[in-house]
């Protein structure tokens, strides 16, 4: 019996000590790198199987899961980083609160639909919990630039194969149009334009960065193909956030190196990596502004532009028009109120043109806020769940820092804002003590990426809380921190 019980326990620690070796450090950053490479091949595969089998349960879906719950076993047993001491008791906080929200909605808000709960919930906390396993592969000093680079080489390759994958699609005529009527794009083999053109977003300016960073002369030329095509496609989707997202990205970073250029100058110090980096991005800033006007991206662009023209001259006209007579009529043929009756911000949240500019996100900001104000004490704490408290139709802000605020409440969205905070710290403190090591044209590019992540968050939706995507953001948020950290040691370049 003794023996028995031996033999189990031996058993039992083999077992174990076998399992925390395939998840020890160096194992995890060769399953996140492959991880990287397959996202674009995951949204594609979940493209085919929505299409085909109309199903909601993917590939996609099973693969990002299965690699969540490895990258929780990592961040608890496979690490020993020095960063493990605040990541761990931040998580356990942040399960204990975002868990309290979601009890006490199940007792107490009006339609409580556990599925849709915990599917928002997963998708939430995919953010965080890859956010904070990137965060804990960086524990060794000395290879710190060699993890970066081999992450912004696996980024690299994904966004290689969007690219061929999508020129793929439009010549075979196989590509899926971005839009269903009234606008142009192509968005290939992936299920959504939106999503799609956000990850373009981020990933641009950390391609273009990986770029820069292996080009020594220009004989290296070819490591700035993946730009200019990842360049064409951002064009060819048809939206405005990827086309804004390149341009703004190419004339930051030209700004940012003309800047070093200048500063090489007055110190009369030769700079030939800062010389052979500007003039590649003044010549692919100048070859991407010469394919613009070609574009379906230019198209949409200077339609929306028409659009909001038309708004402002019938709002003018209506204005007239009621100034013109005693009782004013509204759009909808109601009696228009008068001035003095007038809410200044609901005038501002259903402003037409604010409509056209946000897809009418405003309006369902104003449902949701609504609900909110009507909330008790602890939904106003720890948020009121999914979609706010709706009776009958369900409905996402699609803005997402406000979505998640009302999903889950001060205390809640404190917590899932941690990053963005603990970021925005760092960058302010050290702003203001070594300022010449913040502002590097590599940390220019990473906050151009994490600018547009959250800019793609707070407007249009669909980054925080899309695994999807949000894998993209974690990424330059993680390298920024370290970079912060390490400002002192960190090489200018």
């Amino acid at each position: 019996m003794v023996y028995t019980s031996l033999c189990q326990l031996l058993i039992e620690q083999r077992l174990r000590g076998a399992f925390l070796m395939m998840i020890n450090k160096e194992m995890y950053k060769k399953l996140l790198l492959l991880f990287i490479i397959v996202q674009p091949v995951l949204d594609i595969l979940t493209f085919f199987s929505i299409k085909q089998f109309d199903s909601s349960l993917t590939i996609g879906i099973i693969v990002r899961v299965l690699f969540m719950g490895l990258s929780l076993l990592f961040i608890f047993f496979g690490n020993s980083s020095t960063y493990k001491k605040y990541v761990i008791p931040y998580l356990l906080i942040l399960f204990a609160a975002v868990g309290i929200g979601l009890v006490y909605n199940f007792f107490d808000k009006p339609v409580f639909e556990p599925f849709l709960e915990l599917q928002f919930l997963a998708k939430t906390l995919y953010f965080i919990i890859m956010f904070c396993s990137y965060l804990l592969l960086f524990t060794n000093k000395d290879q710190m630039d060699e993890t970066k680079l081999d992450i912004l080489k696996s980024l690299t390759i994904a966004m290689l194969i969007v690219s061929l994958t999508m020129f793929l699609s439009i010549v075979t005529g196989t590509a899926s149009n971005t839009y269903e009527y009234g606008k142009f794009g192509f968005k290939g083999w992936f299920f959504s334009g939106n999503e799609i053109s956000s990850i373009i977003a981020i990933s641009f300016p950390l391609v273009y960065l990986y770029s820069l960073k292996k080009m020594d002369n220009f004989k290296q030329w070819y490591y700035f193909i993946p730009v200019l095509l990842l360049a064409i496609v951002s064009i060819l989707i048809g939206t405005k956030v990827s086309y804004f997202a390149v341009l703004g990205a190419s004339i930051i970073i030209v700004f940012s190196y003309v800047v070093w250029w200048l500063a090489s100058l007055i110190k009369k110090a030769k700079n030939h990596t800062v010389n052979l980096r500007l003039i590649m991005s003044l010549v692919f800033l100048i070859l991407f502004g010469a394919i613009t006007p070609l574009s379906p991206s230019f198209t949409n662009v200077a339609g929306d532009v028409g659009k909001i023209s038309e708004e402002k001259a019938k709002q003018q006209e209506e204005k007239d028009k009621g100034g013109d007579s005693e009782g004013g009529m509204s759009p909808e043929g109601e009696p228009a109120p008068d001035e003095g009756d007038i809410d200044e911000d609901v005038s501002l949240i259903e402003s037409p043109v604010l409509r056209i500019l946000l897809s009418s996100r405003n309006l369902f900001f104003a449902n949701t806020l609504e609900q909110y104000k009507n909330a008790d004490l602890v939904q106003k704490s720890f948020g009121m769940g999914y979609a706010g408290n709706y009776k009958e139709n369900r409905k996402l802000i699609e803005m997402d820092f406000f979505d998640l605020f009302f999903s889950y409440g001060i205390i809640g969205s404190l917590l899932l804002f941690m990053p963005f905070i603990t970021l925005a710290f760092l960058f302010i403190k050290r702003l203001f003590t070594m300022p010449l090591r913040v502002i590097t044209p590599e940390n220019v590019l990473l906050f151009v990426a994490i600018g547009m992540g959250s800019g793609i968050a707070f407007l249009a939706g669909h980054v925080l809380y899309a695994p999807a995507v949000n894998i993209y953001l974690a990424l330059p948020m993680v390298l920024m921190i370290i970079n912060l950290l390490h400002a002192r040691s960190h090489k200018l370049s």
